[in-house]
């Protein structure tokens, strides 16, 4: 893993004799391999414990990087040459994008022995002329109690005396250059919220842009983080639909790219890449398994293959060079990986971890497996060798307790460790190898153990199963498997049955029956494994048995053979057109659309079944059905958008229309190519009449098409134009969509020089020179904090907002004014006046107050995402969102936000104050709560401050309060129950409301 600042107590261990002298242990991991500085242990002294001075503070980055080359050279120079490293192409690139962004964490995950740790070493050391990296592993450190403020100030020599937050803070405003905090180790659930509290704590107080953190996650599984608001907020990546939480993610080689490793590194007389048996090319996709796979000299395939059998070869072949008993010194590498992760042992199998022993004294080399740790003790030099050992521990004590409920329970206890520990599901999955190669009978028996758990066990162990490599999972096996989803309802252990290719041979003639009753049971939960399933298992008689053996008079059944219709059509000309037709007459509309959802597949081939099938939808007499096929074509090759664009952009439905140019306009870039499909379009919409008087929420996407496509507009000032550019500037600012540099250009000329002055200031914001110094902030600005992340920094504070819960815009307006001036930090603009005035009003009341955030009250939360959009583009700083709301419609609400910039504040619903539905929206995304009480209910209501009381207790985002609150109310002013007061009538109805305002901010704002 990463290096690792230890203590050397002298005395008695504690935080207080730890902190004058550290000893730096270089200990890295280059694509599997880990050395340590052994021999050369760099010692640096952490200073007096005295406050730091200025001086000392403002060489942090110097410090930084010179500790860190240090710390790479030194391993360098250990580094033996038997693989090359081979960074991913694109690595330095992301990296500096990440730099150049308002983004404070990268994350990056990866499997592990994918070469994570080597990779943050690749990136130290390129980038180290311009870039201060620190180099920390979260496993040296003890969890949970460690501070990561004062382990970043250790690292750079810096006193931690007094305050190290503070101390940071203060150090953080003196970079001159970015400082990037690699975290590394971060291997299960639990220690990524131990880093994460602290990365959270430190965003929250040190705003210093500079300061960046580098979290390497080891996966699977994955982590979740929206339990830490400020830190979630700010990972780069966020606006890759599906990336949330990931900045990089490490794969395995191409086998490509894992030939091209091979031959580079190849010695003489070496097996060539192309020789090796296809089940260790698969292993070598890895670069510690191809690692091993050389030191080993495994170029056959003797019984199964997988990784942990790559291990053990390796451990044979390697360790009796070692010059200690082979079977003794494994025994004390096993008792070694039991001293390092206890917690990973089963309880029923746990004992006191061995002594050290004789270990002490062992001096042990023996790459790329242990050698010989800076402490004298033999080290593991990846984390995979010491889960082999660990596991190989484990299913021995299983297999001496034989067949019994404390093995299925012990077995059971591993799997959900696993389902919430990188660490824990490499052992895992090491000890079901090593029960499959010396107990299989016993394995076997767990696996149709009644006991055993249908949620986590009998899935993972399956999916070693899908992988190969295993013995244990026979036809009787896998029939109890197969029977027992269907009867315990468990769609986990549905879906890792249909990855098994074995389960059609193992039920036979019941196969497909078995998969119609998948279909029926579980729905769209498992199409994408059940066409998988056919497409691997199912020759042609076997998908027509489907076929009939599926309902498919029921729409839920027909549209999934719809949607992978390529699939299932026979290949006779007229036989695929006949069942084709039985779903182009199919009388649910939802089957019919399902065709065309099966067109835009990337797998689908763009033939003639695809040309009969828009022949047909493009004319259906259901809009929605058009619809579909409309964004079909939109996607299409230019055949078929000849054929039809004319039909569609021309169609009696607007929501027709409108879905051809959503298609034109998708993309992972997020907008449109000039292709000959766009060209024909746009070419269409010069030419119709009725598209100059387009609808407004249509004419955005044609303005949008023309932006992108460089046309002029439609008119000198042509519905949609504005609310194009200023969403395309705004996005471009926001880094959600990436603009070629004429392109943008083109469009911030174009956008000083309209009428409206949001639009106006978007453009500028791209003419402004950047911030000569830390200090500087141009406005508007969305540097960092991003303003999700700097609302959710509200929480721990005491802000006012101001609900403008009037009917006349001009008073409005006159209060607006009056309580900017007074400090009120927020200015809402109430559902009343937006129905009176229109969304007009958020423009207005922002215009008159540019410097105050203003927020917008929307109702109707179901519908979001339009709210978003909307009230974004008048002006609004935050969207108040109100009115019952499903996860799916607040989850795109926050993709709204995040694309346009604008924080979500979530109204809780009385009957939704619950732990599990809070958690809910906190991964939807939303970057507040409210808890709103109107004062015309009467006294009878609850008070605000209970629920508010119990909604803090379960989530750390902040918590906006109203309830009819004034000066009067002492003790709801002084709680601690709330973040954000929302005050009304007693600021906007009070004769004077600046004094009202006025005192309200001194009453909270003034000390205890």
């Amino acid at each position: 893993m990463s290096p690792r600042a230890e203590a050397v107590p002298e005395g008695e261990p504690g935080r207080e004799q730890e902190e004058p002298r550290l000893v730096l242990r270089a200990q890295a991991s280059d694509s599997g391999r880990v050395y340590q500085a052994a021999g050369d242990i760099h010692v640096f002294e952490a200073g007096p414990t005295t406050a730091a001075t200025d001086a000392e503070l403002d060489r942090v980055a110097a410090e930084s990087t010179a500790r860190t080359q240090s710390l790479i050279a030194s391993l360098a120079s250990r580094s033996p040459v038997d693989l090359a490293y081979r960074p991913p192409s694109d690595a330095i690139g992301a990296l500096t994008a990440f730099l150049d962004s308002p983004s404070r964490v990268f994350v990056l995950k990866g499997p592990p022995g994918s070469g994570k740790t080597a990779l943050t070493y690749h990136l130290a050391d390129r980038l180290g002329g311009d870039v201060s990296f620190q180099l920390h592993s979260a496993d040296s450190w003890g969890l949970p109690r460690f501070e990561l403020d004062a382990e970043i100030l250790r690292y750079a020599s810096v006193p931690c005396a007094g305050d190290s937050l503070l101390t940071l803070e203060r150090a953080g405003a003196l970079l001159d250059r970015p400082c990037v905090v690699v975290v590394d180790g971060i291997a299960s659930q639990s220690r990524f919220d131990a880093v994460a509290r602290q990365v959270d704590r430190i965003l929250r107080q040190v705003t210093a842009p500079a300061l960046r953190f580098f979290l390497v996650v080891r996966t699977p599984p994955d982590i979740e983080m929206s339990a830490y608001p400020v830190l979630s907020a700010t990972v780069y990546g966020q606006s890759t639909v599906g990336s949330r939480g990931t900045s990089y993610e490490l794969t395995p080689w191409s086998m490509a790219e894992a030939r091209a490793a091979w031959a580079q590194s190849r010695k003489p007389r070496e097996t060539a890449f192309g020789e090796l048996p296809a089940a260790v090319r698969q292993l070598a996709r890895l670069p510690l398994y191809m690692r091993l796979l050389k030191a080993a000299r495994l170029d056959s395939a003797e019984g199964e293959i997988n990784g942990y059998r790559l291990v053990d070869h390796c451990v044979a072949a390697v360790l009796p060079s070692s010059g200690h008993d082979p079977v003794d010194l494994s025994e004390t590498l096993s008792d070694a990986a039991h001293r390092a992760t206890p917690e990973l042992v089963p309880s029923s199998l746990r004992t006191s971890p061995p002594a050290p022993g004789q270990a002490a004294s062992l001096n042990v080399d023996a790459p790329p497996l242990v050698h010989r740790g800076a402490d004298g003790t033999p080290a593991f030099i990846h984390d995979v060798v010491r889960e082999y050992f660990l596991a190989t521990r484990i299913a021995a004590l299983l297999e001496d307790q034989g067949r019994s409920s404390s093995t299925v329970a012990a077995v059971n206890e591993l799997a959900d460790k696993a389902m919430g520990s990188a660490a824990a599901r490499g052992v895992f999955e090491f000890t079901v190898y090593g029960l499959d190669r010396s107990a299989p009978d016993l394995l076997a028996a767990v696996m149709v153990s009644p006991a055993v758990h249908v949620g986590s066990t009998l899935p993972l162990v399956l999916g070693l199963v899908a992988r190969g490599g295993v013995r244990f999972a026979d036809d009787q096996v896998l029939r109890v498997c197969a029977r027992r989803c269907r009867r315990e309802a468990s769609a986990e252990l549905a879906k890792s049955l249909l990855n098994v290719p074995a389960v059609a041979k193992a039920l036979g003639a019941e196969y497909v029956p078995w998969l119609a009753g998948l279909l029926k049971q579980f729905g769209p939960t498992v199409w994408p494994q059940l066409v998988t399933a056919v497409e691997q298992s199912l020759d042609a008689p076997g998908i027509r048995r489907l076929l009939h053996a599926a309902d498919l008079g029921n729409a839920d059944d027909a549209t999934f053979f719809a949607r992978y219709y390529y699939v299932f059509l026979p290949s006779e000309a007229d036989t695929a057109l006949e069942a084709l037709d039985a779903f182009l007459e199919h009388p649910d509309w939802r089957v019919r659309a399902a065709l065309a959802d099966g067109v835009r597949d990337k797998q689908s081939p763009r033939a003639e079944s695809a040309r009969i099938i828009m022949d047909r939808l493009v004319y259906d007499p259901d809009y929605k059905v058009r619809g579909a096929a409309a964004r079909a074509i939109g996607q299409a090759g230019s055949e078929l958008a000849e054929q039809h664009l004319g039909a569609l952009l021309t169609d009696d439905n607007w929501h027709v229309r409108s879905s051809v140019l959503q298609g034109l306009l998708s993309g992972s870039s997020g907008h449109a190519e000039v292709r000959p499909a766009t060209l024909m379009a746009l070419d269409v919409l010069r030419s119709e009449p009725d598209w100059q008087q387009c609808p407004a929420q249509i004419a955005t996407h044609y303005e949008r098409l023309l932006l992108l496509s460089g046309v002029p507009g439609r008119g000198p000032e042509p519905t949609g134009r504005t609310r194009a550019l200023f969403e395309l500037l705004r996005e471009a600012r926001t880094g959600w969509t990436s603009l070629p540099d004429e392109t943008r250009n083109a469009l911030v000329a174009e956008g000083m020089l309209v009428p409206s002055w949001l639009v106006r200031r978007e453009a500028e914001a791209f003419t402004r020179p950047a911030p000569s110094s830390a200090t500087d902030h141009p406005i508007p600005s969305l540097a960092a904090p991003s303003p999700p992340d700097a609302y959710r920094r509200l929480r721990g504070g005491r802000s006012i907002q101001v609900a403008l819960d009037l009917h006349d815009l001009d008073q409005a307006i006159e209060v607006a004014q009056a309580v900017a001036a007074a400090g009120a930090e927020f200015i809402e603009v109430g559902d009343p006046l937006i129905k009176t005035v229109g969304v007009t009003a958020v423009e207005r009341i922002k215009r008159a107050v540019p410097h105050t955030t203003v927020v917008a009250e929307m109702m109707s939360a179901d519908w979001g995402r339009d709210q978003v959009v909307l009230a974004a583009e008048y002006g609004a700083d935050v969207v108040f969102l109100i009115g019952p709301a499903s996860i799916a419609s607040v989850a795109a609400a926050v993709d709204a936000g995040r694309r346009l910039g604008v924080p979500i504040l979530l109204d809780v619903p009385t009957h939704h104050v619950s732990a599990h539905w809070i958690a809910d929206m906190e991964q939807a995304g939303v970057d507040g709560f409210a808890i709103t009480t109107n004062i015309d209910i009467g006294v009878g209501s609850n008070h605000p401050l209970a629920r508010s009381q119990a909604l803090r207790s379960w989530t750390r985002l902040p918590v906006a309060v109203s309830g009819g609150f004034s000066s009067t109310d002492r003790s709801v002013l002084r709680s601690p129950e709330w973040d954000v007061l929302i005050v009304g009538r007693s600021v906007t109805e009070a004769t004077q409301p600046a004094t009202a305002a006025r005192s309200l901010t001194q009453l909270i704002h003034q000390p205890e």
